[in-house]
């Protein structure tokens, strides 16, 4: 919550001031207060039955899970223990992500009705979630007490100049609130306040990188949390306390104040057994994500003083290694954009993960030495970007420059580059007519070294209407780049 997000006017300004801050921060200073955190854990186990959303909890599902241990503050034991307690308890199912969070609150207020109101204005409650945890393309949802929400879509955070998607929105949400007292009124003290959330996984799926419903076994990065203002009463009506700042309470601890750093938020391992018989497993990658996110952090502070990225961690000054009994190299390459610092994990089970992290905080592991997964999702992103600029031969610089390309759609072939190019030209003939391109869901499979296939959805938005469908892609790797040698694009009447 607290880098502001783009909402209206008043919030781009908000925006614009603190990422300015963020920018003045020391990196490496920021990583000192971060780095000895330890994310949480809790395993969602599946419900049996789906929970009635209402806010009260007395589901036979509810009452089988655990509450989480009680939110703490944001910057971790740097702080107080926060004034009034606050748990969360989460559910699955094939439809739905369910979570429910339990306030205490002696004076249950809120002021905000209209739906991406900037909610944490009022008290709230934040619900953060990275399928993949590579820090990139996560959800945030904010409720207050009127049961009002806020979604937003963030494809990397403020910090590394993210913008929030405001247009994100959340179809199927299920939200409710329940006081435990009474709603805006100051005569009385209250016992607290509930959420219960059910969240459709055909949303969280758009840009999971991962199955979601996700397979037992698999964990995914989240984190929650809750904005509390002080506030006085005057003439019998809440205020808050003018030029005061707001209390940040939260599941697992971030080190500093800002939820948008999602190396630090919990894992959330899901459990198909019966609740309580699963034992939660730390990421084995754990360590590796740290090494990497303090090269990362370096990183930026080095290129705050020089102007330049560092070439190695002798020139950063730093060993993010041995420290953590890492016994394997790491390395440092240039790229277009910045930097890439890869390094080599054995894990305990004598398996291998080869783990990247690059200049705009994006990390990932994979078990494949050269896994050319994310080459193959920047040639995509780049033919979206190209296309929203209206630009089509751009676009079309992702396609083999081959007579023998194949493109397929609505029941014909068009073979060649040029004819494929002459297709979309002839089919988007006008800015309009093209719209806005964003590809979800993608799935790539090795096809030997040198070929890909990918499978995804793709949507065209335009200013009142969107049309979608899917599509599946071979690309093959040609002179050092990979190119799409066959694109087959399918409709679908109700994306």
């Amino acid at each position: 919550m607290l880098i502001a997000k783009i909402s209206t006017l008043a919030c781009i300004l908000i925006a614009a001031v603190n990422v300015s801050s963020a920018a003045a921060a020391d990196p490496a200073q920021d990583w000192a207060r971060m780095k000895g955190i330890v994310p949480r854990g809790y395993v969602c186990y599946r419900a049996a039955t789906a929970p009635q959303i209402d806010g009260k909890f007395v589901d036979a599902a509810w009452e089988a899970v655990p509450w989480t241990e009680p939110f703490v503050d944001i910057e971790g034991d740097r702080q107080p223990r926060p004034r009034f307690d606050t748990r969360v308890k989460m559910l699955w199912d094939d439809e739905h992500f369910y979570i429910a969070t339990q306030m205490e609150e002696p004076h249950v207020w809120g002021t905000l009705s209209k739906h991406d109101s900037v909610i944490f204005h009022d008290n709230d409650f934040e619900v953060f979630i990275d399928p993949d945890g590579d820090n990139h393309e996560y959800y945030e949802l904010e409720i207050n007490a009127l049961n009002t929400t806020w979604d937003l879509f963030l494809p990397k955070p403020y910090k590394d100049g993210g913008r929030a998607d405001n247009s994100w929105e959340i179809p199927g949400l299920q939200s409710a609130f329940h006081c435990r007292g009474t709603l805006n009124d100051a005569r009385d003290e209250d016992q607290g306040w509930n959420v219960e959330l059910a969240i459709p996984w055909q949303v969280l799926r758009e840009h999971a990188h991962r199955p979601a419903p996700p397979r037992p076994g698999d964990q995914w990065r989240a984190n929650f949390s809750r904005v509390q203002w002080q506030h006085d009463i005057i003439d019998g009506k809440y205020q808050k306390v003018p030029n005061s700042r707001e209390n940040n309470w939260v599941w697992s601890p971030q080190g500093i104040v800002d939820m948008h750093r999602p190396e630090r938020w919990g894992y959330v391992q899901f459990s198909a057994d019966q609740p309580g018989t699963t034992q939660f497993t730390t990421d084995p990658t754990l360590r590796g994500r740290d090494a990497l996110m303090e090269v990362y952090h370096s990183q930026k502070s080095f290129f705050q003083q020089h102007q330049r990225w560092a070439g190695n961690h002798k020139e950063l000054g730093i060993d993010p290694l041995t420290s953590r009994g890492l016994t394997k190299p790491f390395n440092i390459r240039a790229t277009a954009g910045g930097f890439e610092a890869t390094l080599e994990l054995a894990l305990a089970d004598g398996s291998t993960r080869w783990g990247h992290v690059w200049q705009d905080s994006r990390l990932r592991f994979s078990s494949v030495a050269n896994d050319p997964t994310w080459e193959i999702e920047a040639v995509l992103a780049a033919q979206a970007v190209t296309w929203n600029r209206g630009d089509i031969d751009e676009f079309m610089k992702s396609y083999w420059n081959s007579d023998q390309l194949t493109f397929s759609s609505g029941g014909e072939t068009t073979r060649g580059w040029t004819n494929t190019r002459d297709r979309y030209r002839k089919r988007y003939s006008t800015r309009e007519q093209m719209g806005q391109l964003r590809f979800s869901d993608l799935e790539t499979t090795l096809l030997g070294d040198s070929a890909v296939l990918v499978l995804g959805r793709w949507r065209l938005t335009h200013e009142i209407t969107s049309v979608g469908g899917n599509f599946s892609l071979i690309l093959r790797r040609i002179d050092g780049k990979w190119l799409i040698i066959h694109d087959h694009t399918s409709r679908l009447t109700a994306p």
